[in-house]
């Protein structure tokens, strides 16, 4: 056996070895996992009529394939106008996302900030990218300009021009609110 024959099968037999310790790709260690796929730091591009509404960075992706729902976690979301300006951040523990209408539900601490620091914090953030509409169905808190308002619901267009709190307690400039 030559030299160059020995290195080669000595960098396979190596190589075999070091598989064999992770294990194969079915079996006991994949039994567990919570999905048909798991897409680890995956980006999507949401688009309406042609033009990037936004674009999503999540942490894991979890896919079923019976499902038209990916379940999500670790969400940072990214809102753009049509001109391609950034509009808001949305950051959150997970969500879910429509793969069909890529409708996106964020919960858990969902944190969104406007390009003019308006900051609305919620447990729970619905966006349709075909809308372009934001809004939240729980207790919502907007902050602007270290004022609070605090109210049952909120919904914006996601340039965030027309906001709208239900049952608004507390105070932000330039909004009078009576008791």
């Amino acid at each position: 056996m030559s030299r160059r024959s020995f290195l080669t099968g000595s960098l396979c037999a190596l190589a075999l070895t070091g598989c064999a310790e992770v294990g194969a790709p079915t079996g006991e260690g994949y039994q567990d996992l919570q999905a048909d796929q798991v897409l680890i730091s995956a980006t999507h591009v949401f688009s309406s009529d042609g033009l990037r509404s936004a674009v999503g960075v999540f942490d894991t992706v979890f896919v079923f394939t019976d499902s038209s729902v990916y379940h999500l976690r670790g969400v940072n979301l990214t809102m753009y106008d049509e001109t391609g300006r950034q509009t808001s951040t949305v950051t959150s523990h997970s969500g879910t996302m429509n793969v069909a209408t890529d409708a996106l539900m964020a919960e858990g601490t969902v944190v969104l900030i406007t390009q003019d620091l308006q900051k609305i914090e919620t447990e729970q953030l619905h966006y349709d990218p075909t809308t372009r509409r934001v809004w939240s169905d729980v207790e919502t808190k907007r902050t602007v300009d270290g004022r609070t308002q605090i109210g049952d619901a909120f919904s914006a267009d996601d340039q965030f021009t027309r906001v709208v709190i239900q049952n608004p307690r507390g105070e932000v400039p330039g909004i009078r609110i009576r008791r």
